[in-house]
């Protein structure tokens, strides 16, 4: 038998196993509750969304018509169990004009799609994730991308999230949520 092919077949089991440690979290079976934050018919925790936030938006001029927009969130797990952020997708407009947009992370297609764009948030933690992306300076804009690159814009960042939660009873909640933040 081709070696190749058992070290492969062994590096998916380990890595679908740490998918699963992460999606079914390392938390043990809660005791049944009627506690606030549980539902009380089931005894199973409440699955709230995540925190999202956004901590800075950085711009950096390249030169007279480009600059690099970074933008830094927090992504905040109020659970019991590890959540797993898929995707940021997100507009960032000044004085009502889109400026850029980007992504953080990638969807999941399926088991054996790649993980490595996918962020695990631990119960009760905070992620910071970052994106940078170009905003190009035209004449339908000017006046806004100028204002952005002189570091006297208000940001309006908004778009959705993506993310996974299972429950310790494998009750599991995947959804897509909108959100509109202001900076600063």
């Amino acid at each position: 038998m081709n070696t190749k092919a058992i070290y492969a077949a062994g590096g998916g089991i380990a890595i679908a196993a740490v998918v699963i440690f992460f999606v079914l979290g390392a938390n043990p079976l809660p005791a049944p509750s009627t506690s606030p934050g549980t539902n009380s018919t089931a005894g199973a925790p409440t699955m709230v969304p995540p925190v999202i936030g956004v901590k800075d938006v950085s711009v950096t001029k390249a030169d007279d018509t480009h600059a690099n927009v970074q933008v830094t969130f927090t992504v905040e797990n109020p659970n019991t169990t590890t959540m797993i952020l898929e995707t940021i997708h997100y507009n960032v407009n000044v004085d009502g004009v889109r400026m850029t947009i980007g992504d953080v992370g990638q969807s999941a297609q399926g088991f054996l799609d790649s993980q490595g764009n996918l962020f695990p948030i631990v119960a009760g933690s905070t992620l910071t994730a970052k994106n940078t992306q170009i905003a190009e300076r035209n004449s339908a804009l000017a006046d806004a991308w100028d204002k952005m690159v002189s570091g006297n814009a208000s940001f309006l960042v908004d778009g959705t999230y993506s993310y996974r939660l299972t429950a310790a009873n494998l009750q599991t909640t995947a959804e897509d949520r909108e959100f509109s933040l202001t900076f600063p």
